[in-house]
């Protein structure tokens, strides 16, 4: 081989190796480069939302223990609308008068669930006289009114409408004095 073939030979090959360096370098600056564009990324999410109805409950009928009685004993009006006697001398007869279980509506979403509370504690009810004369109501049970269905104390709507029937006992004393006695309790309703 000449001189000047070797020399040819020598530059081809330092070209070839200069050629692969910058090739080399190139590529690890593009992947560089792509690497910081890869550090930071953003997304679009989506939120989301449904406005319902609010829960609403509005009495229909009161509570109606009828005509009573004087004489110690109860009187128990179901949530069906029968009416119970602890004991017979507290019953007029025929002219027992407006017997009736507590009707309420509940308004609401669809089929939704709710939760019914009814007071635990006796409630008083009073006579006009100028110092009242007392008599008290416990043992509040609930039933469906047909429109909706009640479970203990979970009720559920049908097409965002229910129906609660509300139940209690009336508590009488020997000597009661007689009068209208009035009082009020309350039933609350919230959604589940």
């Amino acid at each position: 081989m000449s001189h000047f073939s070797q020399w040819v030979f020598k530059v081809r090959f330092d070209m070839n190796i200069n050629m692969k360096k910058l090739a080399l370098v190139t590529a690890s600056l593009i992947m560089a480069g792509g690497a910081m564009a890869q550090s930071t990324a953003t997304g679009t999410g989506t939120s989301n939302a449904t406005v319902i109805a609010p829960i609403t409950i509005t009495p229909v009928n009161t509570l109606e223990f009828g005509n009573v009685v004087a004489g110690a004993g109860t009187v128990t009006i179901a949530p069906a609308g029968g009416r119970t006697d602890s004991v017979a001398a507290l019953s007029p007869g025929t002219q027992i008068g407006t017997v009736r279980a507590a009707t309420f509506n509940v308004g609401g979403q669809g089929a939704f669930t709710y939760a019914i509370t009814l007071p635990t504690a006796a409630v008083e009810l009073k006579d006009s006289a100028a110092t009242p004369n007392t008599m008290s109501v416990s043992a509040f049970t609930v039933a469906s009114g047909g429109t909706g269905t009640v479970s203990g104390s979970v009720g559920t709507l049908a097409g965002g409408a229910g129906n609660l029937n509300v139940g209690a006992t009336l508590n009488v004393a020997s000597l009661q004095v007689p009068g209208a006695y009035t009082g009020t309790y309350t039933v609350t309703v919230a959604y589940n």
